[in-house]
C-alpha cells in the first residue's frame, strides 16, 4: 500500500447496520453510502468493542478495550482512565501527518482529554474565553456531567427556545478549509453527532414523517426513561432516525464532491459508527450498554484502499486505529492489534465487547459468525417486559 497517504474517517454516532439498505434495510437512508459500497469494501458483522461513545473510541483509537466506565461520563474520569493511552492521531503526528478533528460531541472534547494529537481539534464546546479551567460554562457543565444532568439541561434549553440540536452544516465550513489548506499528509476525522438522538435533522430531510422540534425533545427524553409511554409514536421515533442518517449520508456525499474537487477523490475513506440505538427492543430506547446487536453492530465500509467486496464473519473495531496506520504506512499496532486489510486481516472465530460497569465488573459479549453470549454479572438482560398492549412495539421497521 502506499506511504503517506491522506485518510479520511467518518465517524456517524448511534448508527445501527440494520438501518442501511446494504446491510438489507428496506428502506433508501445511505444512498451515497450504498453507492460507495458498490465498490468499496464492506464488513458484514463489525462489532464496537464497547457500547458509549468514549468507552467505543477509546477502543478504536487505542486497540484496547476501555477502562472508563460509561456509568461516569464525566471528563475527570475518562481523562485519568485514558491518560497512559495512546490514540491513532498521536500516532500519525509521529509519522508526519497533519492531522485535524472535527465534531459535536461533548463525551470526546477537549474536557474528556481527546484534544491531544490533533494539529487542529474543533470540538465547538467552548468559546476562547470558556475553555479554560477558569471558564465558567466549562465548570458548570462539568458539573452536570458529574450528576448525569448536561445533556438533560442542555436539551431543556434547546427545546423551550424551539431550537434544532447541532448539525454538520454547522461546521462545514471548517471542515471545507482544513480540506482546501491543510498540508500532506493529512488526517480529517469528521464525528457527526446528526444521527443521535434527539433525531431532528433539518426539515428538509423529513423523507418520512416526524415530530415537530419541541415534540422530538419531549419525545427524546420520555422514551428513555418511561419507555411505556411511547406506544403508537414508535414509529415516528425510527422516521425521526432514518431521517437523520439520510442527513449524514448526505454529508459522505458533500465530502467526497469537496475531496474530489481538491484533487483528493482517491484517497482512502472509512465510514462508521460508534454504536447502535435500540426502539423498544429489549424494552430500552436509546443506548444502554446491553451487549445485542441492536448496539454493538454497526456498519463500516471503506473505499479506495486497494481492496473491494464483502468480508464475512465478526469483525472487531478493535482493529480500526492499526487499519488507519496500515493506510499511512505505518508499523505502528496499537494495543497489538492486526489491520482489517487483506495482508494483515485475521479470520477470528470470535470477538469480544466489553463495558466496565460502576463497581469495577464488566459486562461482556462473545460474537461468533452465527451466535452470540451475553454476559451480565447481575443478570440485568434489558428484556422487562412492556404491558400487553405495547408488545408490539417489538417488533422491528
Amino acid at each position: 500500500m502506499p506511504e503517506n497517504q491522506n485518510i479520511i474517517l467518518v465517524s456517524w454516532d448511534s448508527v445501527r447496520a440494520d438501518h442501511l439498505p446494504l446491510y438489507g434495510y428496506d428502506r433508501e437512508t445511505t444512498p451515497t453510502l450504498s453507492q460507495i459500497a458498490e465498490n468499496g469494501l464492506v464488513f458484514d458483522d463489525p462489532q464496537v468493542p464497547a457500547v458509549g461513545t468514549p468507552a467505543s473510541f477509546t477502543g478504536m483509537f487505542s486497540g484496547e478495550h476501555a477502562s472508563g466506565s460509561m456509568e461516569y461520563p464525566n471528563p475527570k474520569h475518562w481523562r485519568e482512565a485514558n491518560a497512559n493511552r495512546k490514540f491513532i492521531q498521536e500516532y500519525l503526528q509521529e509519522e508526519g501527518y497533519y492531522t485535524g478533528g472535527f465534531h459535536y460531541n461533548a463525551l470526546v472534547s477537549s474536557s474528556f482529554g481527546w484534544n491531544r494529537g490533533w494539529d487542529i481539534y474543533e470540538d465547538h464546546m467552548w468559546d476562547e474565553d470558556d475553555s479554560t479551567d477558569s471558564g465558567w460554562k466549562k465548570n458548570v457543565y462539568e458539573a452536570l456531567q458529574k450528576v448525569d444532568l448536561a445533556n438533560f439541561a442542555v436539551d431543556f434549553k434547546r427545546m423551550a427556545g424551539g431550537k434544532e440540536p447541532p448539525h454538520w452544516e454547522q461546521m462545514w465550513d471548517d471542515i471545507a478549509e482544513f480540506v482546501e489548506e491543510a498540508p500532506e499528509p493529512f488526517f480529517l476525522w469528521v464525528l457527526l453527532i446528526d444521527t443521535h438522538h434527539p433525531y431532528y435533522p433539518p426539515t428538509e430531510y423529513h423523507e418520512w414523517e416526524q415530530p415537530g422540534v419541541r415534540s422530538t425533545y419531549a419525545w427524546n427524553y420520555a422514551m428513555r426513561r418511561y419507555r411505556t409511554l411511547v406506544g403508537e409514536r414508535r414509529q415516528n421515533i425510527i422516521n425521526a432516525y432514518d431521517n437523520t442518517i439520510r442527513y449524514a449520508d448526505a454529508f459522505v456525499e458533500e465530502l467526497r464532491e469537496k475531496l474530489a474537487d481538491e484533487g483528493y477523490g482517491e484517497e482512502p475513506l472509512i465510514v462508521h459508527s460508534d454504536h447502535g440505538d435500540e426502539f423498544g427492543e429489549h424494552a430500552n430506547y436509546g443506548h444502554r450498554p446491553l451487549m445485542y446487536d441492536t448496539v454493538t453492530r454497526v456498519p463500516l465500509v471503506m473505499e479506495n484502499v486497494e481492496e473491494t467486496g464483502r468480508i464475512s464473519g465478526p469483525t472487531s473495531l478493535l482493529d480500526l486505529g492499526s487499519t488507519i496506520l496500515d493506510i499511512a504506512g505505518s508499523d505502528e499496532r496499537p494495543g497489538a492489534r492486526p489491520s482489517l486489510l487483506s495482508d494483515e486481516r485475521v479470520d477470528r472465530d470470535v470477538v469480544t465487547i466489553q463495558n466496565v460497569m460502576e463497581d469495577g465488573e464488566r459486562m461482556a459479549a462473545a460474537v461468533g459468525e452465527d451466535w452470540k453470549v451475553i454476559y451480565h454479572p447481575e443478570g440485568d438482560w434489558g428484556a422487562k417486559e412492556f404491558p400487553e398492549e405495547s408488545s408490539v412495539h417489538h417488533k422491528a421497521a
